[in-house]
């Protein structure tokens, strides 16, 4: 067993977490992320970015259990782009991190993260490209409330795992050297030194953003109202022709009468008259043709006026 003794109240692990660090990195790049020309995590909701998203987690996180001078660290691999635009909080400190270590697997990039931290400081673990569907602080009090070295949320659909709690002494144990993976490594080891508990969910909490696909069902969601408990699949009557979103960024240059149906236009898009964009991203220096139509696409080139 574990020699330092684990927390025997919910109060003491919220009070001991000092950092929220967000995870973002792929040992492959997906296509998404190398056609958008910017970080995933710079991508818009209706309301901010995805990283905005995170740092409001964070700060509630704050704000909620009164933890004082919480950090959020963004960590980002040598593979992907890190993320430009952390806005401000009152309440969190933000700092992005760029990993400079080969590929070390996710404990191996925790323990790192944390080797200057305390024993009994607790960290929350993010998945960067997701949205949470439920409160971040919610999770985070469930958890706690697990009094565990290590605590994380699983769903019974078998959604990956989105979000962690844990105690940084259980992460002095990862090597020094090498890759080491958190679930099929580590956490198994954990298991026979350190107690780990799992708080369970119904349905998912939390919506990866990686693809296409679902990155526009996350906004969807984000549509539908975070914490409503619905997801937009779960709606019977929903039809495909029946748009929940569209965005434009500042220096788009979108033509007026233009039908955005679940679509993006990213800063330095242009879309000319009558052009009608359906479940698509348009990244910075596309161009669509008055008339065009454009379908489940990221366009980065030029799409032609649509034959009557």
């Amino acid at each position: 067993m574990s020699t330092i003794e684990s927390p025997t109240k919910p109060s003491d692990i919220i009070q001991s977490i000092r950092s929220m660090i967000v995870l973002y990195g792929s040992v492959r790049s997906t296509p998404l992320a190398r056609r958008i020309d910017r970080s995933l995590l710079d991508l818009p909701l209706v309301s901010g970015s995805i990283t905005s998203h995170h740092m409001a987690n964070a700060q509630a996180c704050a704000r909620r259990f009164d933890l004082q001078n919480l950090e959020m660290r963004v960590l980002v691999d040598t593979e992907s782009r890190p993320p430009t635009n952390l806005g401000k909080t009152d309440l969190v400190n933000c700092v992005v991190q760029e990993d400079a270590s080969p590929i070390r697997g996710v404990a191996g990039v925790l323990s790192d993260a944390t080797k200057e931290m305390a024993d009994d400081d607790y960290i929350i673990v993010s998945s960067g490209a997701q949205v949470f569907l439920e409160p971040l602080s919610d999770l985070v009090h469930a958890m706690a409330k697990k009094t565990a070295d290590v605590s994380f949320v699983s769903c019974m659909d078998g959604a990956p795992v989105g979000v962690w709690l844990i105690r940084c002494g259980v992460l002095k144990s990862v090597n020094n050297i090498g890759y080491v993976d958190l679930k099929e490594q580590s956490l198994e080891a954990w298991k026979m030194e350190h107690k780990v508990s799992v708080v369970e969910r119904h349905r998912a909490y939390a919506h990866p953003t990686r693809s296409l696909a679902e990155y526009l069902n996350a906004i969807r969601a984000e549509t539908a109202g975070f914490g409503s408990g619905a997801t937009i699949d779960e709606d019977p009557y929903r039809e495909e022709w029946e748009s929940t979103f569209s965005i434009v960024e500042p220096d788009a240059n979108v033509a007026d009468d233009v039908i955005l149906h679940d679509s993006i236009a990213l800063k330095g898009a242009t879309v000319g008259k009558g052009a009608v964009v359906v479940r698509s991203i348009l990244c910075p220096g596309s161009v669509v043709m008055p008339g065009a139509r454009v379908i489940d696409k990221v366009l980065t080139g030029t799409v032609k006026k649509a034959r009557s």
